[in-house]
Formats: structure tokens, C-alpha cells, sequence
């Protein structure tokens, strides 16, 4: 999760590298099971509210704990401290990083999360919290992801593979292979030391075979496979190998032994296991074991909502005890033979996938079957992500309903659709690190907000890569906090803000020193990645927070009424989006990381969501437009579109069929994903591509999607009045009695541009969110268009107010 001069960003970059390459040997449910929408209520834009917004739509603030050696007085001065600047609620976080073992030692309190003392302390919080009118909520668990040392039956689980060669025919009478450790452990350990011993206590699962149809090609490719099980008694397999080049593969579960990074509970950090979220008894195990003590040592003063960092779980192959008799009811079909071509290079964790992007590889695979291969895997995807959502996320959310309680969530690391996840969460919450924080990457938890009904997007914000860890100006932060309003963020969370404890070197603990601070311990703990998190006293934007986040409270005040307008959904094809290392040098660049087709749309006037597989092949279709979900959209932009279900295609079909504007960038599916009835389903999908050939726009070059749009009939709500690129980014918002829309200048140079207000309205009043007060406003001329000018200084926005 976790850059001065150039030379010394580059030789952080190098140590990433080299200890990469150097491993290749506040709207809650009602207790409903169903997800609820959360949408504003009907009001009307209050002026009082603008001005001096409650502390509901203040900024909240991260607020890291050296594990549990917290005072009681100095948590009170410290919210205290936080309120003074505008900060309306807190997150807590208690874990042990940036201590040696001999301080952990010394200060037993540190690693006390979870016992009865911690979690009065966190009672002191709660009533202060009450007391203050601040709200509070709580990581489930110490570090992350999510468990602890009540975690036993359901710890987080992994299947693993075995190998040998035999020939045929003949006879083989000997020993299975023996389950091994597998080589993302060290890539793991070697970039963060998140697992323990290896677990030797396997369980052999099955015992198969396959044919070696070519082992000169990368991956392999194997065939004609085998369930062969039943031959194999006390661990010896007796098999008539039939003629030809075969593998006989033996298959193992065992725990990852996976600990919570940075957990700081009780008792040896080996002893707290990450959950198993594919089965529902581990949510269980860490909601009985830290959550309800949690809310009964608070009492009367509970917390606002219980929130889930992002995933970073591991593991050869991600298991639980009941995947294949899951599978089998859900597909039809045993799992069991075709268990080989599930099987990645390098095991599954956010931190392998990193490596792939850094070595350039290409399949993943470890071994291939002609047509099958990727159409297994796409099933053990699909039923994955429904175990991950029914199993974790929807009893996660349950219970937090029923205990009145908010679920905030990010979804990113985890098992499932990353857009699915995010829309059962009450709040769904992106992260300004992971993807490098790009807009892109932001408007997947906005665009899931959009389509659940939900009011509220978080962000965990100004965190990013930099050697100097208080390196971010007062600059830098209205130009991410102006992105993340721009990109459908509607609150900010401080990364970070933490505890004032002195270590005994008499310095400041800060959770991760910067790396030219860190002592070798620590390099080893933390590793060499370098990032900004030192909000405190002494930070470069104190003096300039008070007023900086009354800006941000404005904001998320005016974009949280209403509904939002997006004129385009823009399909994700894929289920996740890989993690990047964006290293901010140099500061950061406005339009940072964002891609082609973002900046086509924007650039365009027009604004988009992104919706996933599931939701668009639910889709109904209206007149002149379609709904995904709470959402309407008036047009479908689709891209890197190459496998698609019959069903998704029928949707979309329908849509073209109802002369809504579909654009595509590059080709329609050839086929359709799965194994089950796959000629048929493949037939079913290309004909659709076939017939949807004359009802689409093909749009040569990303950057032409946007005016592709223009020219298909969309109208922008804001458009130049002299026809050229809008200068500005844009949110709109429906309210009863007119619009909102949210401008920002993401650039570093003053801005001005007429724009002509394509809504009805009688009027139009444009408001300086940094102050508060009205910089213009404008009537319709005589032939009832209504334009205005509009002046950005760079890096800061404006709201407009337009009433029918």
C-alpha cells in the first residue's frame, strides 16, 4: 500500500525491482438483506447549508494508532485538534508498523488489539466523538485484510499443485507428488512480510492426470484429462497410464497461513490469520472475535459505519473447503479434472500481478488446452466472485444493518467484479494509491454508487508515492481533492493522520518513517516503498486546512443533493483492474494517468459511469434511453469487448434496437465465456455481434469517441458557446427544482470559456466553493439560451446553481 531528487526516486525504483526480479528461482440500510438505495432526499439548495455545512459532510480523517498505547487524555486533544481544522469524523486504524522489536517489547500496550483495555479506548473515542458531534467508524480488524488470532475455523485457504512425468502405455505404482511451497511465498515475503510458516498440515483434494500434447510451447499444452482419485490409497497411486507423454498431477489444500500486515493483536503475529473469504463461517469468526466486543464496549455510543480496507489476500490458487461441490452446482460440471488450467504463474495476490506488469509476461496460464483452457478458468472466475459477494460481502452488510450500522467498503484486491462489490456497500470507497489514483480508476466506486442509489463516494485520499513523505503542497491538494470531486467523489478521508506517540529515539511514530529515515528493521518490515502520509501539526498545509477543508465540505455538500447525470454508460469488460506503480516524482500532472477515451468524453462535455457485465445485461430499456440499475443512461460505449455471454449481447442488442446511440472502440465479442455448451453459446453470441454490425458506431481512435457521440446526437448539459473542447471537468446533479453542476479546472493555468447551459432553466448562479459566496449569474437572452462566462483559476472549481 504503502519520492527528494531524481536520482534518489530512481534508486527507490530500482530496489522495488530488485526485490521484484530478484524472486523469479452516513446513509445506512434498514436492516433489509437486500441493498437498499440511498438517494438525496427532494430538497432544494440551501444557501445557510452552502455556507457553514454540517460536520456530516466535513472531511474524515484516517487516524492510524501505534496498536493499542494510546492515552486516553491525548485521544481526546486529538480530536479535539481535529475538529478545529474541519475534520467532522475518524477512522480508526491501530497496527504496530514503524516499531523495532525491541520497542514492541518494551510497550506490551502496542500489541494489545483486541482485549478488553483496547477496546475501551475505543469507547473514550466514541463518547468524545458523540460529545464533539464528530461521527467515528472502525477498521474491521488490526492491518489488513481483515482477521486475527480468533480466526481458526475459516482461516483464508489455497489450493496447491503437484507434478510428475510419466510415459505410456504401462503401469505406474508409486507415491503422488508431495504438495511443496509454492514460489509466491518468497515474491510475498521479499516485498512485504505478510505469511508465515509454510502450513504442512495438506489435505489431499484429488488426484488427475493429462496429456502432454506439446511441452515445447509456453505454457504447455495438455489434453484428454483424467480424475483418477479413486486409484490412489495411503498415498499411492496404482494407474494403467494409457500411451502417450502425461502429467499426473496431485492437488492439496492448506491455510497460506496469511497474517494481516502491520496487525497488531495480542500474542505472536503468526497467530492472527486472515480470514477465508469464500466462506461465510470466517466473516463470522472476525465479527464474533473483534466487531461485537467492539460495539459493546461502545454502547450507547456506536460507531457510524464499520469499514473494510482494500484486499490483498494471496494464495497458489484461492480455495475454500466447498469450492468444487459449489462449482458443481453452479456449472453443471466437475471441476475437478481441468483443476491444471486454473493454476496462474506465480500464485494470485495484488503483489504478483504488479510483477507481471513489470516483466511484461503474458499468459498466465501454467498450462493450456486449445479451446478450453480460458473457458475453465472464466467459470472458477465466475463462481469465485459469487462465493466472495455471497459469503463475505452480503453477510457483512447484513449484520452491519442489523446492528445500525453503515458498511464502507473498497473492493479493489478482491475476488469479485470490482464494480458488483462496490455497489452492496453503503458507501463504496476507491483509494488515491491503488491504479495510481486516476480518474479512471475513481469512477468505478462513484459509477457503483450511481447505479446502487447511494449518496455517498469515498476516497482514501492524498496518499501517493514520493520520497518526501510531507511533500504535498496546498496545491497538489485542491488539485486531487478537485479530481476526486470530478471524478464522483463526494467524501474525502485524510490518508493520514496519526497518533502522537514518541518512540524511544525520541522521535515521532509516524506508522512508515520515511525511507531515508528507516532503519534496517524497518526496511525489512515495511520495505522500500516510499509514501506521503505525515499529516500532523507540523505539516507544509496545516496552517491552510481549516479553511481548505470547509472548501471540501461545500463540495461534498452540493454534490450529495440531488441525483447525479451521467449521459453515458461505458462498460467494464473485465472484473478487476490491476494495481500500478505511479511514482509522483516530480509533483503531480493535472490528467495524471487518465486514459484516451476519459479525456475524449470530458473534453466532449459529456459525462459517463461504468457498469459491469451484470448490470448492463440487466439493463431496461426505456424510451429513448436505459437504466442500469438507479442510473439512466442515454447512450453505451463499449471497448476491449472480446468475450461476451448471449445474454450480455441480447441487452445490448436491445439497446441498439431502441436507436440509442451505441459507440465501440475496436471489435464485438467473438464468442462467449465458460465451458458449459460453449459451441452453442459461442453461436449465439457471434450472431448477435453479426446483426449489431449496421446498429453501432465504430469509432477509429480513442480520442475520436467523444466527438463520435457529438455526431451520433448526444447534446452535452454544458457545451462552449464557440463549439470547441470544453476547458473544464464537469458533475451535474439533478435536484426537483433544477441542476448542480460541479466545474473544475484541472490544469495549471487560469482558465476562462463561455459556456451555453443546455438544461431548463431560468436563471443560472455560478458560487465560489472556497468562499462561499455568488461570483456571477446570468438570465436567458431573447432567444432563451442561456450562457455564461466562467473563470477557473487553475487547480479550483466553481458550482453552478441553475433553477427551473
Amino acid at each position: 500500500m504503502i519520492m527528494k531528487s531524481k536520482l534518489f526516486a530512481l534508486f527507490s525504483i530500482l530496489i522495488i525491482m530488485l526485490c521484484l526480479t530478484m524472486i523469479t528461482a452516513p446513509g445506512c440500510g434498514d436492516g433489509d438483506n437486500e441493498t437498499a438505495t440511498d438517494s438525496s432526499p427532494e430538497v432544494g439548495f440551501d444557501e445557510a447549508l452552502w455556507n457553514d455545512p454540517p460536520t456530516e459532510y466535513w472531511p474524515y480523517v484516517r487516524w492510524w494508532w501505534p496498536g493499542g498505547a494510546v492515552d486516553s487524555e491525548e485521544l481526546k486533544i486529538e480530536m479535539v485538534l481535529l475538529k478545529g481544522i474541519g475534520v467532522g469524523g475518524v477512522e480508526v486504524q491501530a497496527f504496530q508498523f514503524g516499531f523495532t522489536p525491541m520497542e514492541i517489547e518494551n510497550d506490551p500496550a502496542i500489541r494489545s488489539v483486541g482485549t478488553p483495555e483496547f477496546f475501551q479506548k475505543i469507547r473514550i473515542v466514541a463518547e468524545e466523538a458523540d460529545r464533539l458531534g464528530m461521527t467515528f467508524d472502525f477498521t474491521l480488524g488490526s492491518g489488513w485484510s481483515s482477521g486475527g488470532p480468533f480466526v481458526s475455523e475459516a482461516p483464508e485457504r489455497q489450493l496447491l499443485m503437484s507434478s510428475l512425468d510419466v510415459n505410456g502405455p504401462g503401469s505406474y505404482e508409486g507415491t503422488i507428488p508431495t504438495a511443496e511451497p509454492a514460489e509466491y511465498r518468497n515474491i510475498i515475503n521479499n516485498i512485504i512480510d505478510a505469511l508465515g510458516p509454510f502450513d504442512t498440515n495438506v489435505d489431499l483434494i484429488a488426484v488427475t492426470a493429462a496429456r502432454i500434447v506439446d511441452d515445447t510451447s509456453e505454457p504447455p499444452t495438455l489434453h484428454s484429462f483424467q480424475d483418477i482419485t479413486s486409484f490412489v490409497q495411503d498415498d499411492i497411486l496404482k494407474w494403467d497410464v494409457p500411451e502417450g507423454n502425461w502429467k499426473i498431477f496431485a492437488f492439496y489444500q492448506n491455510r497460506t497461513n496469511h497474517h494481516p500486515v502491520g496487525s497488531a493483536y495480542s500474542g505472536s503475529e503468526d497467530d492472527a490469520l486472515i480470514m477465508d473469504h469464500l466462506d461465510e463461517a470466517g466473516i463470522q469468526e472476525v465479527i464474533d472475535g473483534f466487531a461485537v466486543p467492539l460495539l459493546e464496549a461502545c454502547g450507547e455510543y456506536a460507531p457510524q459505519a464499520v469499514f473494510v480496507d482494500s484486499f490483498e489476500m494471496v494464495g497458489e490458487l484461492p480455495w475454500t473447503t466447498f469450492l468444487l461441490e459449489t462449482f458443481r452446482d453452479l456449472k453443471g460440471y466437475d471441476l475437478t479434472p481441468y483443476l491444471p488450467l486454473v493454476f496462474q504463474q506465480k500464485g494470485e495476490s495484488k503483489y504478483t500481478e504488479i510483477l507481471h506488469q513489470v516483466m511484461g509476461e503474458g499468459s498466465l496460464a501454467i498450462y493450456v488446452s486449445s479451446e478450453i483452457g480460458d473457458r475453465v478458468r472464466e467459470d472458477y472466475e465466475e463462481v469465485r466472485a459469487g462465493m466472495f459477494l455471497d459469503n463475505f460481502v452480503v453477510p457483512l452488510r447484513d449484520w452491519a444493518h442489523q446492528n445500525d450500522l453503515t458498511l464502507r467498503l473498497q473492493s479493489q484486491g478482491g475476488w469479485g467484479d470490482y464494480l458488483d462489490v462496490y455497489e452492496i456497500a453503503d458507501i463504496p470507497e476507491s483509494e488515491a494509491l491503488f491504479a495510481g489514483g486516476t480518474f479512471d480508476f475513481m469512477k468505478l466506486a462513484s459509477s457503483a454508487a450511481h447505479t446502487a442509489g447511494r449518496i455517498y463516494t469515498g476516497l482514501e485520499s492524498f496518499v501517493s508515492m514520493n520520497n518526501d513523505p510531507r511533500a504535498q503542497t496546498i496545491e497538489d491538494l485542491h488539485l486531487l481533492g478537485g479530481r476526486a470531486f470530478s471524478a464522483g467523489i463526494t467524501r474525502i478521508i485524510y490518508h493520514v493522520f496519526p497518533y502522537q506517540y514518541i518512540r524511544e529515539n525520541g522521535k515521532r511514530w509516524y506508522g512508515a518513517p520515511a525511507v531515508h529515515e528507516r532503519d534496517e528493521y524497518e526496511m525489512i518490515a515495511i520495505g522500500p516503498i516510499p509514501f506521503t502520509i505525515r499529516l500532523d501539526e507540523n505539516h507544509q498545509v496545516w496552517p491552510d486546512l481549516s479553511g481548505f477543508n470547509k472548501y471540501l465540505a461545500r463540495l461534498c455538500y452540493a454534490l450529495t443533493l440531488g441525483k447525479n447525470v451521467a449521459d453515458i454508460a461505458w462498460l467494464q469488460p473485465d472484473w478487476r483492474v490491476p494495481d500500478t506503480v505511479v511514482m509522483n516524482i516530480d509533483g503531480y500532472l493535472p490528467e495524471q494517468g487518465e486514459s484516451e477515451i476519459s479525456l475524449s468524453l470530458r473534453r466532449s462535455g459529456l459525462t459517463y459511469d461504468r457498469v459491469s457485465r451484470k448490470g448492463l445485461t440487466n439493463a431496461i430499456v426505456k424510451d429513448g434511453y436505459f437504466m442500469v440499475g438507479a442510473a439512466r443512461y442515454e447512450a453505451l460505449l463499449l471497448n476491449e469487448f472480446d468475450v461476451a455471454t448471449p445474454e450480455l449481447m441480447a441487452s445490448i442488442e436491445e439497446i441498439a434496437g431502441a436507436g440509442i446511440p451505441v459507440i465501440v472502440m475496436g471489435d464485438l465479442p467473438g464468442r462467449a465465456p465458460g465451458f458449459v455448451d460453449w459451441e452453442e453459446r459461442d453461436t449465439a453470441t457471434q450472431g448477435i455481434t453479426a446483426r449489431l454490425q449496421s446498429k453501432v458506431t465504430f469509432a477509429a481512435e480513442e480520442s475520436e469517441v467523444g466527438s463520435a457521440l457529438l455526431s451520433a446526437g448526444m447534446q452535452p448539459s454544458l457545451a462552449p458557446s464557440d463549439g470547441g473542447e470544453l476547458a473544464f471537468a464537469v458533475v451535474r446533479r439533478e435536484l426537483p427544482e433544477g441542476d448542480i453542476f460541479f466545474l473544475f479546472n484541472e490544469s495549471n493555468r487560469d482558465r476562462t470559456q463561455i459556456l451555453d447551459i443546455n438544461v431548463r432553466a431560468k436563471g443560472v448562479r455560478v458560487l465560489d466553493p472556497q468562499t462561499g459566496g455568488l461570483v456571477t449569474e446570468a438570465i436567458p437572452d431573447e432567444s432563451e439560451q442561456l450562457s455564461i462566462r466562467v473563470a477557473i483559476p487553475a487547480k479550483r472549481s466553481l458550482v453552478l446553481v441553475a433553477e427551473h
